[in-house]
C-alpha cells in the first residue's frame, strides 16, 4: 500500500524536526540516527525510507531551514504590499519563528561548522543564503521603484538586513528572555528602514 502524500510529508517533518532538535543539542558528530529515531517516535526503518544516511539528512536540513526561518515573503499574495511593510512582517515572521524553535537557529551553527570541511553542504548552504539575500534584494529593488527609498547598492544593504536577522538571533540563543530578540529585530531593522528611506 503506498503512502498517502500528507501523510509522507507529515512523517519527514516529524524526522527533520526531531533531526533539528538532535543536531542542535549534540552536534552532528555526536549525532547518531538512533537519536533521531528516540527524538521522533519513529522506526529507525521508516527514517531510512526518507534519508539513505546521517549526512543526506543533515542536508536535508537546509531546505527545512529556510521554510521555517526565511519563508517567501516577497510572493505574488503581497504584490500590492509597501517594500517596508514586507520587511517588517518578514521581521515579525523571523521572530515567531524564533519563539517557536529557536533550536533551529541553533542548528545553523551546525551548518556554518560542516560547511568548512565538506564541499557539498558549503555548495547547499552557499545557495540557500544566495536566494534569501536574492529576495531581500528584490523587495529592496521595489522600495526603490515606488518611490519608498532613496537609490542604493541592494546587496550590500540586503547582507546588513541578513545579518542582523541572524545576528540578533544567535545572540538571543543564550538568553532566557526571548522577547528580547523581537525587541531588538523591530529596533534595527527600523534603523535601517530609517536610513535608506527617501526623504522628501
Amino acid at each position: 500500500m503506498y503512502m498517502s502524500i500528507d501523510r509522507k510529508k507529515n512523517t519527514k517533518t516529524k524526522i527533520l524536526d526531531a533531526a533539528f532538535s538532535v543536531f542542535a543539542e549534540n552536534g552532528y558528530q555526536d549525532t547518531t540516527i538512533s537519536d533521531i529515531v528516540s527524538k521522533s517516535g519513529l522506526s529507525k526503518g521508516a527514517i531510512y525510507h526518507h534519508y539513505g544516511s546521517k549526512k543526506e539528512l543533515f542536508i536535508s536540513l537546509i531546505d527545512h531551514w529556510e521554510i521555517f526561518s526565511f519563508p517567501n515573503f516577497y510572493s505574488k499574495d503581497n504584490a500590492q504590499e509597501s517594500a517596508s511593510n514586507a520587511l517588517l512582517r518578514f521581521t515579525e515572521v523571523v521572530y515567531d519563528a524564533f519563539k517557536l524553535n529557536s533550536n533551529v537557529f541553533l542548528a545553523e551553527i551546525e551548518f556554518w561548522a560542516l560547511a568548512n570541511k565538506d564541499p557539498e553542504i558549503k555548495k547547499r548552504s552557499k545557495v540557500l543564503y544566495d536566494k534569501i539575500l536574492k529576495l531581500f534584494e528584490l523587495v529592496l529593488k521595489k522600495g526603490i521603484r515606488n518611490g519608498e527609498f532613496e537609490d542604493m547598492d541592494t546587496k550590500i544593504v540586503s547582507i546588513e538586513l541578513l545579518s542582523v536577522f541572524q545576528g540578533i538571533n544567535w545572540f538571543c540563543l543564550f538568553n532566557e528572555d526571548k522577547a528580547l530578540a523581537g525587541k531588538y529585530l523591530k529596533k534595527s531593522i527600523n534603523i535601517i528602514l530609517d536610513g535608506i528611506k527617501k526623504r522628501s
